[in-house]
C-alpha cells in the first residue's frame, strides 16, 4: 500500500515512525515544503541562543530514511489533492498517486493587525529559516523587541537575551501565557524574566512597526514608542488549512476530521495542529502523538480505533523554570481552589465537586504524575495536603507498564522496557527507539534510573580518563570546594589530582612534588595592564617570581602550593580571566595574530570571533568532554604568526567573490604520532559563519571521535577514518547547508613581526623578545606599568612566547625604549631568537627528557655569535615527543630524547627540518652539528 504524508513536521515525522512500526512493508512518501529533514521545533530557541546546532534538532537523518525505504520529497509543496482519482500535484507541477493520504501540514503564524509588518527587520518565529534570518540580523544588532507573551515569545526573548542582546518582550494581555497560567504564576514568571535582564511590557497593544524601509521600533495604541533594531512576531499559531481548503475538503478553524481522523474526502486522513476534532484544535505534541497512533492503525488495519480527544496538558521549561499546566486553570463560580506558594514554587489545583479539573505546578514538579492521574480518572479527593505532600515527602513509586514516562511523546514505562529488551543500553538508544526525552528532556533522569535498574551488562572498557569522566564528570565533582578542604597534596585522590583538576587549569607535576602549575587562559593573547599586574603579583607572592609565556598565548604560574590555589584562582577570576578548561579533553586557548586589528596586513580582526567561540564552550559540560584536547586558531592577517595550520581547527585568511573570510583546515597536530599540517576541507566561510562552523566541528568530534586509544583519538585520526570528503559531508549535514568551496588564500608570510611596528591608526606596537618565554613576575609588573604609562594599557602575547606593548604614540617611544627592561629584553633580537619556541623541560615537567629552554637559549646564543645571518630561522623545541613546543611547525625542530654513544646513554634531540625528522644528535654536539647544517642547507 502506498501512503503519502503531506507535511514533514513533527506530526508527519512521528506518523512515518508509527507506520514503519505497524507495517514495515508500506511504501511511504513524505512531502515537505522545507528542504531539511523533519526537525523538532521545540528546540528552535536553542538554535537561536547558540545552545544547539540545527542538525541536533533532526528527528531522523537522511541515511535512516533511506535505510527504512522512505521516499523523501523535500522542498516540494503539495498544491492540491484530487481525492476522486487519488492523485496530488506539487508546486513543481509533478503528479503523484496514493492509496492513502494523510495531511499533516501543521500550523501557520497568527499575523496580528499591526501596520508595517512587511518592513525589513520584522520576522516571524516558526521554522529554521526564520531562525537563520533572525541570527543574521542579531549579529549586527544591539536591541530586539519580541511581540507575544506566549511560550514561543518568551522562549524567543530568553534566547535573544542569551545571545547578548537587549530585549523587550511585549504582550497584549495582563498575564503571560494566559492559556496556561493564572495571574500569580504569571507574576512569578515575569520577575524571573526581568531577573534575566528582559524588559517585560504587559497590556500593550502594538499599533505599528516604525521605520522607513527597515524596522526601527514600534508604536503602541497608547502612543508610547519603543526603539529596537528588529522585531520578532510570536503571537501564536493557527491551523494550516490551505491545502485542504484548496482541495475542497471541509474546514472550519481546522481541517474537520471524524473519530477515525478521516477528513471529508475518502482515503484522506489528517493529524496534528491542522485538524479540528469535535470543535477542538490541538497545538501540543502529546495530543499529536495520540492522534498519530490512532491514525496509523486505521490506515493499516481499516478504521479499527477511535480518537476520543486529548486531555490538554503541557510540561514546559520556560526561561529555565519547570512548569506544568493541565486542564482548565482559571476557576469558575462554584469551583474550589487549593493554593500553595513559596519563593521558588507555586501550586494551584482547581476542584469541581471534589475532583481535580486543572492544576498549575511552577518550579518543583514533584507529584505531577499523581495529579495528572487524578485529573484523568476524575477520582474524588479528600486530602488537605494534596499540593504540598510531594514537596515534603519523596515517595518512591513503583512503576507500572502503562505509566507514562515521557509526557511530551506519550512513551510509557512498558515501551521503555521493550526498548531495553530490543537492545537499548543508554539514553541515546532509548531516544532513538522510542523518541522519549527528545522534546523537553525532563524525563531523562527517570529514564537513566530505569536503565541503571534494568541494563546489567558492563560497558566496554575504555581508557582511564574516559572511565573517570563517565563515573562523574569533573564539573560535577565539586573539586573547587574540595580544594579548600584538602590539607595536604598527598591526600588528594590520585585521579582527581592527575585528571580532574586539569579541567580547572591546575596541573600537578611529579617533577615539582607538593607544588602545582596554574595555566591562565588568555583568549587570543589579549591582556590588560591590570590583569598583567595581578598575575605578576601572584607570581611574586606564590610562584617564586617565575612566569612562563606559552606557545598558545597563555601564562603559566609554577610552584603554587595547595593552600594558595584557591586565592590564586579567585584573584584571576576577579580581573576577568579564567583557568577553566586549559587542560585535558577540552577546547584549549584560541590563538590568533597578536597584532590583529592593529596593523595594515590585518584584514579581519579575529579577536571578537575568538571571544564569541570561547563563550560557546567555556564552562559548558557539553564541550568539556571531548575525546582529546582540541586546538583552534584564527588567522585574519596576511602574516601567519601563529603556525595556524598545525591546529585541530584552522581558519585561514582567504577571499571569495570579493568577500574576505577564511578557508577551513581540520586535523593539524604536532604530537600524537608526529607533526602533520591540517587537512584542506575545501570550505570557505565568511567571518560571522566561523562560530557556527566551530560549533559543528566540536559536536562532530565529540560524537564520532575515538574514545578508546588516547594515542589515536585526536581529530586527525577521525578524518583519516572518514576521509576529508566524508568529514565535509558530515559537517554540511550538521549545519544544514551546502558549504562554499575554498577561496583564494591571502597569507603572504610566516613568522613573527618584531621591532617597532607602525599601526594603521598612526600609533606603534613595540615588541619585547622573551627567549623561550622565560619571564618573571617583576618583569611582567614592569611591562604592565609601561603599557599603561606609554600605551593604551594593553599587552598582546604571541605564539612565539614574546609580547607587545601596543598603541604607543610616537612621542612616547623614546621614553618607553629608554626603560631598563629593554636592556634585559631586546625589541628585536638576532634571527635565531626571533622565531624561538620552547616548552617546559625536565626541570618542571615529568615528561621532559631534556631541560629544553636552557638548551634552546644556549644554541641560539652560539649560532648568533658564530653564524650571523639576516633572515630569521624559526627554531622550535619540544622537551619530549608530546610536541608542546610545536617542533613540526618550525623551520628547524628539536625533540628531547636519549641516544647511546659508545655504550654510554646521552641526552639528545631528534632534529626536524621543515617538519621531517632528519637525524638524532647528542646535545653536547648539537651546536657543531647545527652550524654545519645551516652552512649547507638553505633554511
Amino acid at each position: 500500500m502506498k501512503v503519502v504524508i503531506v507535511g514533514a513536521g513533527m506530526a508527519g515525522s512521528a506518523l512515518v515512525d508509527e507506520l514503519l512500526k505497524t507495517d514495515p512493508s508500506l511504501e511511504l512518501h513524505l512531502f515537505g515544503e522545507e528542504k531539511s529533514p523533519p526537525y523538532n521545533r521545540i528546540y528552535l530557541t536553542d538554535v537561536l541562543s547558540g545552545k544547539k546546532l540545527p542538525s541536533q534538532l533532526l528527528f531522523t537523518s537522511y541515511q535512516r530514511f533511506e535505510e527504512e525505504g522512505v521516499r523523501l520529497h523535500l522542498g516540494q509543496r503539495v498544491e492540491r489533492i484530487f481525492p476522486e482519482s487519488k492523485k496530488l500535484i506539487t508546486s513543481q507541477g509533478k503528479m503523484y498517486s496514493y492509496d492513502r493520504l494523510v495531511i499533516a501540514t501543521g500550523s501557520l503564524p497568527n499575523v496580528p493587525p499591526i501596520d508595517g509588518l512587511n518592513k525589513r527587520g520584522v520576522f516571524f518565529f516558526r521554522n529554521l529559516e526564520d531562525v537563520f534570518c533572525i541570527l543574521e540580523m542579531a549579529r549586527v544588532s544591539k536591541r530586539a523587541l519580541v511581540i507575544g507573551g506566549g511560550l514561543l515569545g518568551i522562549e524567543c526573548a530568553k534566547a535573544l537575551r542569551d545571545a547578548g542582546l537587549e530585549v523587550y518582550l511585549v504582550h497584549i494581555f495582563d498575564t503571560l501565557m494566559e492559556q496556561w497560567l493564572d495571574q500569580t504564576a504569571s507574576n512569578m514568571l515575569k520577575k524571573r524574566l526581568e531577573d534575566f535582564g528582559i524588559k517585560v511590557f504587559l497590556r500593550k497593544q502594538t499599533q505599528a512597526v516604525l521605520g522607513d524601509r527597515k524596522a526601527e521600533g514600534v508604536r503602541f495604541l497608547d502612543g508610547e514608542v519603543l526603539e529596537s533594531d528588529f522585531v520578532v512576531i510570536a503571537t501564536g499559531v493557527k491551523p494550516n488549512i490551505k491545502l485542504a481548503s484548496d482541495s475542497n475538503l471541509k474546514v472550519n478553524r481546522g481541517i474537520l476530521v471524524n473519530d477515525f481522523l478521516e477528513t471529508s474526502a475518502p482515503n484522506v486522513y489528517a493529524v496534528g495542529e491542522c485538524i479540528e476534532h469535535k470543535g477542538k484544535t490541538y497545538g501540543l505534541f502529546t495530543p499529536i502523538i495520540e492522534q498519530v497512533r490512532v491514525c496509523a492503525k486505521n490506515i493499516v488495519y481499516g478504521n479499527v480505533e477511535r480518537y476520543k480527544g486529548s486531555l490538554t496538558y503541557s510540561i514546559l521549561k520556560v526561561a529555565g523554570v519547570r512548569l506544568m499546566s493541565a486542564g482548565y486553570v482559571h476557576e469558575r463560580e462554584g469551583d474550589e481552589v487549593l493554593l500553595y506558594k513559596d519563593r521558588e514554587n507555586y501550586r494551584k489545583a482547581v476542584l469541581e465537586k471534589d475532583s481535580i479539573k486543572g492544576f498549575i505546578l511552577y518550579g518543583n514538579l514533584a507529584g505531577s504524575e499523581r495529579l495528572l492521574e487524578l485529573l484523568k480518572t476524575g477520582q474524588k479527593i479528600d486530602e488537605p495536603t494534596l499540593l504540598i505532600k510531594d514537596l515534603v515527602i519523596e515517595e518512591k513509586r513503583e512503576l507500572k507498564e502503562k505509566d507514562v514516562i515521557c509526557n511530551c511523546n506519550a512513551v510509557s514505562y512498558g515501551e521503555i522496557l521493550r526498548a531495553i529488551k530490543e537492545g537499548a543500553r543508554n539514553l541515546e538508544d532509548i531516544q532513538r527507539i522510542t523518541k522519549a526525552s527528545t522534546s523537553c528532556g525532563s524525563c531523562a533522569t527517570l529514564i537513566e534510573a530505569i536503565l541503571r535498574e534494568h541494563v546489567k551488562i558492563r560497558p566496554p572498557r575504555v581508557n582511564r580518563v574516559e572511565e573517570y569522566k563517565r563515573e562523574k564528570h569533573p564539573f560535577e565533582r565539586d573539586l573547587l570546594r574540595k580544594l579548600k578542604e584538602w590539607k595536604d597534596w598527598q591526600e588528594i585522590p590520585e585521579e582527581d589530582r592527575d585528571i580532574g583538576l586539569k579541567w580547572y587549569g591546575i596541573f600537578y607535576r611529579k617533577a615539582t612534588p607538593g607544588c602545582f602549575m596554574v595555566r591562565i587562559r588568555i583568549t587570543h593573547g589579549k591582556l590588560t595592564s591590570e590583569q598583567a599586574r595581578i598575575i605578576a603579583h601572584l607570581s611574586k607572592k606564590y610562584g617564586r617570581n617565575e612566569i612562563d609565556l606559552t606557545s598558545r598565548q597563555q601564562i603559566q604560574l609554577r610552584w603554587i602550593e595547595l593552600k594558595d590555589l584557591p586565592e590564586v584562582l579567585e584573584a584571576v577570576e576577579r580581573v576577568g580571566l579564567t583557568t577553566l578548561q586549559t587542560g585535558m579533553d577540552n577546547i584549549r586557548n584560541i590563538t590568533g595574530d597578536p597584532l590583529s586589528g592593529l596593523v595594515e596586513d590585518s584584514i579581519i580582526d579575529t579577536i571578537p570571533i575568538a571571544k564569541r567561540i570561547t563563550e560557546v564552550f567555556l564552562g559548558k559540560r557539553q564541550y568539556a568532554d571531548l575525546p582529546r584536547k582540541f586546538n583552534l586558531a584564527l588567522l585574519g592577517s596576511k602574516v601567519d604568526a601563529i603556525n595556524c595550520k598545525y591546529n585541530d581547527l584552522c581558519f585561514y585568511l582567504a577571499k571569495k567573490e570579493g568577500t574576505a573570510g577564511f578557508n577551513v583546515y581540520v586535523g593539524g597536530k604536532i604530537g600524537s604520532g608526529g607533526p602533520t599540517p591540517a587537512f584542506d576541507l575545501n570550505v570557505f566561510v565568511r567571518p560571522y559563519e566561523a562560530v557556527d562552523i566551530a560549533k559543528a566541528v566540536f559536536e562532530l568530534y565529540s560524537d564520532m571521535g575515538n574514545r578508546e586509544d588516547r594515542n589515536k583519538n585526536r581529530i586527525y585520526f577521525l578524518i583519516k577514518e572518514l576521509g576529508v570528503e566524508g568529514f565535509r559531508r558530515e559537517l554540511e549535514r550538521r549545519v544544514l547547508k551546502n558549504l562554499w568551496s575554498k577561496g583564494e588564500e591571502l597569507v603572504e608570510k610566516v613568522g613573527e613581526r618584531l621591532g617597532i611596528i607602525e599601526q594603521r591608526n598612526g600609533l606603534y606596537a613595540v615588541s619585547l623578545v622573551v627567549p623561550a618565554g622565560m619571564f618573571t613576575g617583576e618583569d611582567l609588573e614592569r611591562i604592565a606599568l609601561l603599557a599603561k604609562r606609554y600605551g593604551s594599557g594593553e599587552i598582546r602575547l604571541s605564539v612565539y612566547q614574546n609580547l607587545y606593548i601596543i598603541n604607543v604614540p610616537e612621542e612616547n617611544l623614546f621614553q618607553l625604549l629608554s626603560d631598563g627592561i629593554f636592556e634585559k629584553y631586546s625589541v628585536a633580537d638576532t634571527p635565531y631568537f626571533q622565531g624561538l619556541i620552547a616548552c617546559q623541560g625536565s626541570k618542571t615537567c615529568a615528561f621532559g627528557v631534556i631541560e629544553n629552554k636552557p638548551d634552546a637559549i644556549r644554541l641560539a646564543n652560539y649560532l648568533s655569535k658564530n653564524l650571523p645571518r639576516y633572515e630569521p630561522v624559526r627554531m622550535h623545541w619540544s622537551g619530549c615527543a608530546k610536541g608542546c613546543g610545536q617542533h613540526g611547525a618550525g623551520d628547524i625542530g628539536f625533540v628531547g630524547t636519549k641516544i647511546k654513544v659508545n655504550g654510554e646513554v646521552k641526552l639528545a634531540v631528534d632534529v626536524f627540518l621543515r617538519g621531517e625528522r632528519i637525524d638524532t644528535v647528542p646535545l653536547d654536539n648539537l651546536h657543531l652539528y647545527m652550524e654545519r647544517l645551516l652552512r649547507t642547507e638553505r633554511v
